[in-house]
């Protein structure tokens, strides 16, 4: 069976993990928006958590980032007089020199990211959503900044009014992308931010035409409960662009491509909200909070 994921964030490297405990041919597309350089190097954090969730060297306790790592050269850095906020590991640091070596070398960010998922061993295939740059842009009261700028930096504090995915209009999904939604059994939305890690992949030109055009079924997982996300600060950025901030909401965001949502039953209300929209809800338990729960929810996303 030949599964498409479209994943960001660490409630999608969670799902991930799910998703390979079942027996498929698991291909990840990855958010490109929160892509940032740093010290000189190219840091792709969405491609990063998915490839270390996936290789089994992912930090649990942090959900980002290499197990067991340390701060040295951050230490360093900061001594030298760098900005150290964007906490980066001494064996994370490895991976963003390949990577960024790799660009410099010629290679796009695909077969970038293709060796390095090779190197780290793990056996699904991972694909940024788009080889140009498109960076997340979050429109505050402080003024416009980078999404790491406002989450990481800023603590996701300012208040937004809005959001705009830089370089998007000049993108296009990449031929490897394309073909692996077209030739699908299934597709699935992961349970991330609809805003920053789900919407800048749509932004990219051509990636919504070929999910609308898939010949698999394409449903989702809801990232929220009642008016919450799990983690992060979807509800927060979904208000700024005038959604909903709760699984309806996210429902709409989806229409034209997704035929099923699974949603918390917790949200059972919004169920037939949901199936009027000509979206197939089911419920479902959807925290993802133990192994055995990723597993059992990937088995019904991909039934659904």
């Amino acid at each position: 069976m030949r599964v498409v994921a479209l994943a960001g964030g660490t409630g999608s490297a969670k799902f991930l993990r799910g998703l390979a405990s079942v027996r498929c041919d698991l291909t990840v597309v990855s958010n490109v928006g929160d892509n940032v350089w740093m010290h000189g190097l190219y840091v792709c954090p969405d491609i990063d958590i998915a490839m270390y969730t996936l290789a089994g060297v992912a930090d649990g306790k942090r959900g980002w980032g290499v197990e067991g790592d340390t701060f040295t050269t951050l230490s360093q850095l900061g001594s030298l007089g760098r900005e150290t906020w964007f906490a980066l590991g001494d064996k994370d640091l490895a991976t963003h020199i390949l990577r960024t070596a790799a660009l410099r070398d010629g290679k796009t960010l695909t077969e970038a990211t293709e060796e390095l998922a090779r190197r780290y061993g793990v056996r699904a295939r991972i694909l940024p959503a788009t080889d140009s740059p498109v960076e997340t842009k979050v429109f505050t009261k402080d003024g416009e900044m980078g999404l790491q700028e406002f989450w990481v930096r800023r603590g996701g504090r300012p208040a937004v009014t809005g959001v705009r995915y830089e370089g998007a209009e000049s993108s296009s999904v990449t031929p490897q992308v394309r073909e692996a939604i077209l030739g699908a059994d299934a597709v699935v939305l992961c349970p991330a931010n609809p805003v920053t890690s789900i919407g800048p992949m749509l932004a990219v030109r051509g990636l919504e035409d070929s999910l609308a055009r898939a010949r698999a079924k394409v449903a989702a997982l809801s990232p929220m409960s009642g008016r919450l996300p799990f983690s992060g600060p979807a509800a927060k950025l979904l208000k700024a662009c005038g959604v909903r901030p709760d699984s309806l909401g996210v429902a709409t965001l989806y229409l034209g491509f997704i035929d099923a949502m699974i949603i918390d039953r917790k949200d059972e209300r919004m169920a037939p909200k949901i199936d009027a929209l000509g979206v197939r809800c089911r419920r479902s338990d959807t925290a993802l909070a133990t192994p055995a729960a990723e597993r059992r929810l990937a088995r019904e996303l991909l039934a659904s």
